[in-house]
């Protein structure tokens, strides 16, 4: 990649990714093309995120409930289903009262080449007032520990 196609792998090198997450990839989530349609990324995302908040071990139930204010991606290269060494990288970067910064990429673990990189704004959520609450402090506590770092 030249400078200017790497920009985005370049605009989040000061985080560290301490969770990963391999995946299978799927025939269906291709397109006629044989590459993964740019849409299956976010489900990667989603299920990667699903795995880090249970490695964090806080709870996630009908209390603690996180919404997606927030997603975006930039992708940088394809992703065919032959591809064998495809995993998400994910870290929280910046923790607010009411929600925190979710920065995740797509990866070829093999090559270390990043596909994709998505970064999402979660929001701490009350399902029965139907709005955001201040993040609970136990998912702080958690979320810093496992980051290694004050994110606030």
């Amino acid at each position: 990649m030249d400078k200017k196609e790497n920009k985005g792998v370049e605009m989040y090198d000061y985080v560290v990714f301490h969770h990963k997450f391999p995946l299978q990839l799927r025939f269906f989530d291709a397109d006629q093309f044989g590459h993964i349609n740019n849409s299956i990324y976010f489900q990667y995302y989603d299920t990667a995120k699903m795995d880090y908040f249970e490695r964090l071990g806080v709870p996630y139930d009908q209390r603690h409930v996180t919404v997606t204010a927030h997603i975006d991606a930039d992708f940088l290269a394809q992703v065919y289903t032959s591809d064998t060494h495809i995993e998400v990288q994910s870290a929280v970067t910046h923790l607010g009262h009411k929600s925190f910064v979710f920065i995740q990429r797509l990866v070829d673990s093999q090559t270390g080449e990043v596909k994709c990189i998505g970064r999402s704004i979660i929001v701490a959520f009350d399902l029965e007032t139907n709005k955001s609450v201040e993040i609970w402090p136990e998912w702080v506590d958690a979320i810093e520990k496992f980051e290694g770092r004050n994110l606030r």
